[in-house]
């Protein structure tokens, strides 16, 4: 039998929800928790100025200009400068997603979690939260219904979805 609990999470509060229900399993069934974040490339701007927002990246990346005072960016440009060119849009993606993972895994220990680690992925989303729970021989995977997706009609959002039909062990889907 597997002793693993994966659970994904892209920083979004139902990704909080998911994060503090694996901890949860983990900390009861005494099996250790494994997190993991998929880099969110290619995503619209208002996505990760959200994300942003709400892991509190906004406050503590403002500068101020030796004055005391601090900037007030309005959008992710204004956040990260550099944002425009590849490599520095590659350098925010990483650090948003180092942050969001990082988060998640304290929140977990914090709940009780057991043998908390964390895995960072690039890729399609399901996909790579398919092959998380493949490698770590995952016996749960939880996971949000939606995070920050665009589609907010449906049900279940579309990661949700393919993961729950091409999962080889037990999904929980956390609304």
């Amino acid at each position: 039998m597997a002793d693993t609990i994966v659970v994904a999470t892209d920083g979004s509060d139902t990704g909080h929800r998911a994060v503090d229900f694996a901890a949860t399993l983990s900390k009861e069934l005494g099996q250790a928790l494994c997190v993991v974040h998929v880099l969110m490339h290619g995503r619209p701007t208002e996505e990760f100025a959200k994300m942003a927002e709400v892991e509190g990246l906004v406050k503590p990346a403002r500068k101020g200009g030796g004055t005391g005072e601090t900037a007030d960016p309005a959008t992710l440009d204004g956040l990260f400068p550099s944002a425009e060119d590849e490599v520095g849009a590659a350098r925010m993606i990483m650090a948003l997603g180092e942050h969001i993972a990082e988060s998640a895994k304290k929140r977990a220990e914090q709940a009780g979690a057991r043998d908390v680690t964390k895995r960072i992925c690039a890729g399609d989303i399901a996909d790579e939260i398919l092959d998380v729970a493949e490698t770590e021989t995952a016996d749960i995977l939880v996971m949000g219904r939606r995070g920050f997706g665009r589609v907010r009609e449906v049900l279940l959002g579309s990661v949700s979805q393919k993961v729950l039909h091409h999962a080889t062990c037990k999904v929980v889907i956390v609304p």
